[in-house]
Parts: C-alpha cells; structure tokens; sequence
C-alpha cells in the first residue's frame, strides 16, 4: 500500500472520531446546560451551614434533622402529584443507608392522606417528613423532584432538580 493509500484510511477514519467526540461534547454540555438552569436558583455551596431542621413525620413526631457526623445527608424534596417524583423515588432505597442519610419531605401535598396513598402506591418506604411552604421558600424549591446533598457539616454539597438514577444519587453524595 502507497503513503497516499495509508493517508486517505487514516483521513477517513479520523473523522469518524472527531464526528462521535464532537457529539459526546454536545450531549454533555446539553445536559450540564439544562442542569444548570433548572439549578440557578437553588441554594449552592456558598450558602455557608445549614441550620438544623425540625420536620414531623408522617407518625407524627417533631424529628430534628442536623449534621451527621459519618455520613452526607440527602434530602429529596418531592410532591405527591409530581409523575417524575413517581419515577425516581425508588432510587433512594437502593443508598446504603449506613453511607447516606436520606430524608424524603413532601411539599405541595393536600393532605397527609395523599402523601401516604402516594408512598404506598409506590411501595417506597424512606423516612418521609411533611414539608411546609416555609421549608419550600428556605431552600428555593420550585420544581420536584429537588435533591440537595448536605455534607457532615451540614453544608451544601450538590443540588439538582429532576430525575435521577441510583447511581447518580450514590455519585452526588461522594
């Protein structure tokens, strides 16, 4: 095979590579674009600590949620008629619960009832607290599902709104 032989595979091979990588490129900053969005008005990192929080179960206890010391919490803000929150909820039994903290909040709910026929229909059993409008309004909540990592200190380590797989909940709270 001639040198312009062996240049005209490796030119035509090239752009192959060049054409997959340039798509992978887009699709990641696609993504990273609309999560950026969705999160711009989320409280970030920059927020400092987060002060305990006094939620009541679905028992009905006052439960005070603060830092952990041996493990992130995450707290996964959703709403009873919300089809995403549906989806992805399951996810969060699959956290090793000795690694991850996970409080589940319902806000946007009627009733009490309504929360509890949703986790029942879904057959999720996380700890689960009700939310208020207060709570909502503290952590700038205005699309379900809404995660926030918190670290042992209590302090924002990541957020995100929308769907999300186990693995992406298990890699945000690393």
């Amino acid at each position: 095979m001639s040198t312009d032989q062996h240049a005209v595979k490796a030119s035509k091979a090239w752009p192959a590579w060049t054409t997959w990588i340039k798509d992978v490129v887009f699709i990641l900053l696609a993504v990273w674009g609309v999560d950026a969005w969705h999160t711009r008005d989320m409280l970030d990192a920059d927020s400092g600590l987060m002060s305990e929080l006094t939620l009541v179960s679905l028992e009905g206890d006052v439960k005070r949620i603060g830092p952990d010391s041996k493990r992130p919490t995450l707290l996964y803000f959703f709403a009873p008629w919300c089809g995403v929150c549906r989806l992805s909820m399951g996810n969060l039994e699959s956290l090793d619960p000795a690694k991850v903290r996970v409080v589940a909040i319902a806000l946007d709910y009627a009733n009490q009832t309504e929360v509890e026929q949703f986790l029942q229909d879904i057959n999720v059993q996380v700890p689960t607290y009700l939310g208020t409008n207060e709570l909502k309004k503290r952590f700038v909540i205005k699309a379900y599902p809404s995660y926030y990592v918190l670290d042992e200190h209590f302090e924002i380590q990541g957020r995100t709104v929308g769907y999300s797989t186990t693995l992406g909940m298990w890699l945000r709270t690393l």
